[in-house]
């Protein structure tokens, strides 16, 4: 996608209806991270009353390659011109990379992220601060609605965690967490963006109109459009902050949790190893206990099936055991492929010890 300025359709739903949506100016931005965006340098490049900022939260692209964008729109109308919208991406994270954080931002944006905004659809007509207020209401409703897709993203991982705590699938637990610290980043960032465009306002820029705090009433359908979309806007996003937040604690007690089970595997890992090492022990260091008792010379070198069972019988019979012991100890139900798997351990060991000393000297 270009960073040059494109004409794009805003708000016309499907139906591409004549009466909704508009055609309007777009160009793209990438903020740097440190702080958030000024608007008043951009409100002053904007030389324009009609002023608005809202919100910007996206999760575009096909399962497998998806991005996670947050930022805000900058919306500018001018008399008897196109209105002006500015897309200004401060963080994006690319799900081809496990849902890490982007740096090269610019190249990852393409004509999805454009083509994403023509949901909700609206009727767009009035005066230029009418236009710039339904804009505003516009963008703010359609990231609040972004925010059932971006859930989504949460049970996904619900889902791959609990697949991996029941061997249905192999997955590193730390590759797991570190996606869910990586979402965590991006939800606390677009509920930032939600917060800082409630306390400032949407950054409007006429002084002469009511400011809505949390306590006003909502407005009846004699109140001018102008105040009805701001309203509206700033609903949306007081909704989307408190949705971002719950996500946010979700994906953090998702994260307890798995630090618990990391912990929790790590220790069963261990326990299991010192099973094994026992049972291996057991079956080796019995049987040449046995051995000793009366000499592994008289039957060596194993030339013979009669001399070979006679000495490898006993360190057979003790390893199996051995082996279905730690079988049955194990913390997960063993099924007919562990058992095979342990008697075709038991006879490479029995082929390894037979060949050793069909090899040894008279």
């Amino acid at each position: 996608m270009s960073a040059q300025e494109a004409e794009l359709p805003l708000f016309t739903g499907d139906a591409n209806a004549p009466e909704l949506g508009v055609s309007a100016k777009v160009r793209y931005e990438h903020a740097e991270e440190h702080g958030f965006p000024n608007e008043e340098d951009a409100f002053r490049q904007a030389d324009t009353a009609a002023y608005r900022a809202a919100p910007l939260l996206r999760l575009i692209g096909e399962r497998g390659s998806r991005k996670l964008i947050t930022g805000r729109m900058r919306i500018a109308v001018r008399p008897d011109s196109a209105p002006s919208v500015t897309i200004l991406v401060t963080a994006l994270w690319s799900e081809r990379d496990r849902w890490t954080q982007v740096q090269d931002v610019r190249s990852q944006l393409d004509d999805a992220l454009g083509a994403s905004l023509t949901e909700p659809a609206h009727p767009v007509h009035g005066d230029e601060q009418d236009v710039a207020a339904i804009l505003a209401k516009a963008v703010a409703e359609s990231s609040h609605n972004e925010v059932t897709k971006v859930r989504a993203l949460r049970y996904e991982l619900e889902r791959r965690l609990a697949d991996q705590l029941a061997n249905r699938k192999q997955e590193p637990m730390r590759r797991l967490l570190a996606e869910v610290i990586e979402l965590s980043i991006a939800f606390n960032r677009a509920r930032d963006e939600a917060r800082a465009a409630i306390r400032d306002d949407l950054w409007r820029r006429d002084e002469s109109a009511p400011r809505h705090g949390e306590t006003a009433e909502p407005p009846g359908p004699e109140t001018p459009v102008l105040d009805r979309m701001h309203y509206n806007a700033i609903r949306h996003c007081r909704s989307m902050s408190s949705l971002l937040e719950e996500e946010t604690a979700r994906l953090h007690s998702l994260q307890d949790s798995m630090s618990t089970i990391s912990v929790a595997q790590d220790a069963e890992a261990q326990q299991n190893f010192n099973l094994f090492a026992a049972a291996a022990a057991a079956g080796l260091g019995l049987p040449a206990l046995i051995l000793s008792f009366y000499g592994a010379q008289t039957y060596l070198p194993l030339t013979s099936f009669d001399r070979a069972a006679r000495a490898l019988l006993p360190v057979g019979l003790t390893a199996l055991v051995a082996v279905m012991i730690v079988l049955r100890q194990m913390p997960w139900r063993a099924r007919f492929r562990h058992y095979a798997g342990g008697f075709t351990l038991v006879v490479c060991v029995l082929g390894v010890l037979w060949v050793a000393g069909a090899l040894a000297p008279h």
